[in-house]
C-alpha cells in the first residue's frame, strides 16, 4: 500500500507544479536551498537509491531546473533515469505506468523550460529521446505509440541529416503497418532527396520496395528517374521492375539508357530476345555484337541461338544456320538448336522452292535432321513432298534405298550431303 501510496505522491508532485513557476527560478530560490535538496537527491541518486531520490530532484525540476552551479540538462537527463529505475522496480502494471508518466512530463517539460533559461541543450536529442523512451517501454505504453512516431517525426524536421536511420525505419515501418502507402511512398521519396546516396538510406528505400505494391513502386521509381535521369542505380531499379510486371514497352522505352550503363550480362541476353520477339532484328544483331566485345561476358548457347533467330528472320539463312551451329557447339544438349537447324531448312525451301524434281531430293535431306533428333513428327512431314515414284524412274542416278548425293542452295545457304533415296509416302 505505501509504495502504491508513494507512486500516487510521485505523480500528483510532477504532473500539479504549474509550467509557469519555473521561470527564472534560481533568481527566486535561495542559494542554500538549492543546495540542500541538490546534496539530498544527488546523494541518493549516484547510489541508485532512486525513491529516496525522487522527492528532492523532483523540487529542484519545479524550482531549479539546472540545480546547484551547473548549467546544463543533467538534472532532467538523471530525472528520466530516476523514473525509469523506479518504474523497473514495479510489478505492478500500475505502478509501472505512474512512473513512466512521471518521465514523460519531463520530456514535455524540458525544452521550454531550458530555453527560458538560456542555456545549452540539445532540443533534437531531448525530442529523439523520448520516442526512444516510449519505444523501450511499449509494453507499458503500448497506447502512446502515435507519440513515440510523432517524436522520431519531429527529430527528423528538426534534423532530417542528423537522425539515425534506424530511427527512419521504425516511421516508415509504422505507415506501412498502417496501410499508408501513399505516406510511406512520399516519406522515402522525401528521404531520397534528403540523403539519397547513403547506402543506409537506399538500403532503407530497398527494404521497403519489397513490401509495397509494384505498381506503387514503379511509380515512385519513375518519378524519381525523371527528375534524376542518369542516376544508374534508379535506371537499374526501374528497368528491374518493368521486366518483373512485364512492361514490355516500358523496358524497350528504357533500354538505351540501360544500354548506355554498362548493363549485366543477364540484361543484354534479355533486350537482344525481346528485340528478335519484336521483329527488331537489326538491334538484336548490333547488341549482340555489344556482347561479344565485351570480355567479361561469356557468350552461351542462348546467345548464339537468339542471334539465329534475327538472321533467319531476316532471312539470311546462312548466318542463321552458323549460329545455331554455335550454339550446339557451345552446349550439344541445347535442344532449341537443334530443331532450329532442319526448321530453318524446311523454311528456306518454302521460300525458294523446288525447280525440279532432283531439287525434291531436298526433303530427304531435311528428314535426315529430324530423324537426328528424334522428331518422328518432322520426318513424317517431309515424307508427303519426297519425289514420286515417277521422279526417281526419271532420275537415271536414283534407285529406291540407295545412297545419293544431295545439294540444294537458297539464299546463299547450301543444304548438302549423302541421302537415301525414298518414294514419296
Amino acid at each position: 500500500m505505501y509504495r502504491i501510496h508513494t507512486c500516487l505522491l510521485a505523480l500528483f508532485i510532477v504532473i500539479s507544479v504549474p509550467l509557469a513557476s519555473t521561470v527564472s527560478a534560481q533568481t527566486t530560490v535561495d542559494d542554500a536551498e538549492v543546495r540542500l535538496h541538490y546534496t539530498l537527491y544527488y546523494e541518493n541518486f549516484k547510489n541508485q537509491n532512486y525513491r529516496d531520490a525522487f522527492p528532492n530532484l523532483v523540487w529542484l525540476l519545479y524550482n531549479a531546473p539546472i540545480g546547484y552551479r551547473r548549467t546544463s540538462d543533467v538534472n532532467f537527463r538523471r530525472a528520466i533515469e530516476t523514473f525509469q529505475g523506479l518504474a523497473n522496480e514495479e510489478e505492478d502494471p500500475v505502478n509501472k505506468r505512474v512512473w513512466l508518466d512521471s518521465a514523460l512530463v519531463q520530456f514535455d517539460r524540458v525544452i521550454p523550460v531550458l530555453s527560458q533559461l538560456d542555456i545549452e541543450f540539445d532540443p533534437f536529442i531531448w525530442t529523439r529521446n523520448k520516442g526512444r523512451f516510449i519505444q523501450s517501454n511499449l509494453d507499458v505504453l503500448a497506447d502512446l505509440r502515435s507519440e513515440m512516431i510523432a517524436s522520431y517525426r519531429s527529430a527528423y524536421e528538426m534534423d532530417p541529416l542528423r537522425i539515425d536511420p534506424y530511427y527512419l525505419d521504425v516511421i516508415v515501418q509504422d505507415m506501412y503497418q498502417g496501410q499508408d502507402i501513399a505516406g510511406a511512398l512520399d516519406f522515402l521519396r522525401e528521404l531520397r532527396d534528403k540523403r539519397g546516396g547513403e547506402e543506409s538510406i537506399e538500403g532503407l528505400i530497398h527494404k521497403y520496395f519489397s513490401v509495397i505494391p509494384p505498381d506503387e513502386q514503379i511509380a515512385f521509381l519513375e518519378e524519381q528517374y525523371e527528375a534524376d535521369p542518369d542516376n544508374a542505380e534508379l535506371v537499374t531499379q526501374l528497368f528491374g521492375l518493368y521486366q518483373q510486371e512485364a512492361y514490355r514497352e516500358e523496358m524497350l522505352g528504357l533500354a538505351d539508357k540501360v544500354l548506355s550503363m554498362k548493363p549485366s550480362a543477364a540484361t543484354l541476353r534479355l533486350l537482344t530476345r525481346m528485340y528478335v520477339e519484336d521483329g527488331d532484328n537489326e538491334r538484336a544483331i548490333e547488341l549482340f555484337g555489344q556482347m561479344q566485345a565485351l570480355p567479361e561476358i561469356e557468350i552461351v548457347a542462348q546467345d548464339y541461338y537468339n542471334v539465329g533467330l534475327a538472321y533467319q528472320d531476316m532471312e539470311n539463312f546462312r548466318e542463321a544456320r552458323d549460329h545455331y551451329r554455335l550454339a550446339i557447339e557451345a552446349d550439344p544438349e541445347f535442344q532449341q538448336a537443334r530443331v532450329a537447324i532442319p526448321n530453318l531448312y524446311s523454311t528456306a525451301v518454302a521460300s525458294c522452292g523446288v525447280a525440279d524434281r532432283e531439287q525434291a531430293a531436298v526433303f530427304w535431306l531435311i528428314a535426315d535432321e529430324y530423324s537426328r533428333i528424334g522428331d518422328q513428327d518432322g520426318v513424317n512431314r517431309m515424307a508427303t513432298a519426297y519425289p514420286n515414284a515417277e521422279d526417281i524412274f526419271y532420275v537415271e542416278r536414283w534407285n529406291v534405298g540407295e545412297s545419293t548425293q544431295v545439294s540444294y542452295t537458297c539464299r546463299g545457304m547450301t543444304i548438302s550431303g549423302t541421302t537415301r533415296v525414298r518414294q514419296r509416302r
